[in-house]
């Protein structure tokens, strides 16, 4: 996968101001940082969730015995370790996938929950990112309760 954007940042790469962290992205060698610090760098940004990516200082803040702690799924069919819940994980038993949200500190399932990118908030699914406006809005139908704008959502 080719970057779209790389960054000149100066000052460390640390904030979302750096153009690769702000699209979840780890710097690299076509960059023109300097003192680069961006936290995804050596990550496989791929095989984590939009919120861990999104939340990656408190991921990285976790302690080994953090990781390693279970999470009963809930189906009820299992419990499973942060670490596997972070890169989404898909139960055996039912079939479902599931990940762990750091918004909400609980596991959830895929296609009940989603991660806004923009907003950097866990949704419920029946909320939408409304392109006009910038903010999530509740709702399965149009049009936006901010906006009133009924022309569609930004898709992820």
């Amino acid at each position: 996968m080719t970057k779209k954007e790389q960054c000149k940042c100066k000052s460390g790469c640390e904030s979302r101001r750096c153009i690769c962290f702000k699209n979840n992205e780890p710097c690299d060698g076509s960059c023109g940082c300097t003192n680069c610090q961006n936290p995804l760098n050596g990550l496989d940004v791929a095989t984590l969730t939009d919120c861990a990516i999104q939340n990656i200082k408190v991921y990285q803040a976790l302690a080994p015995q953090q990781l390693a702690e279970k999470y009963e799924l809930p189906c009820g069919d299992k419990s499973v370790p942060l670490q596997k819940l972070l890169d989404g994980y898909e139960c055996a038993e039912c079939s479902e996938y599931y990940w762990y949200s750091f918004c909400w500190n609980s596991v959830e399932q895929e296609g009940h929950t989603w991660h806004c990118k923009i907003c950097g908030q866990c949704r419920d699914w029946r909320e939408w990112h409304c392109e006009v406006c910038n903010k999530c809005t509740y709702g399965v139908t149009f049009p936006c309760d901010y906006c009133g704008n009924d022309r569609g959502m930004i898709s992820f």
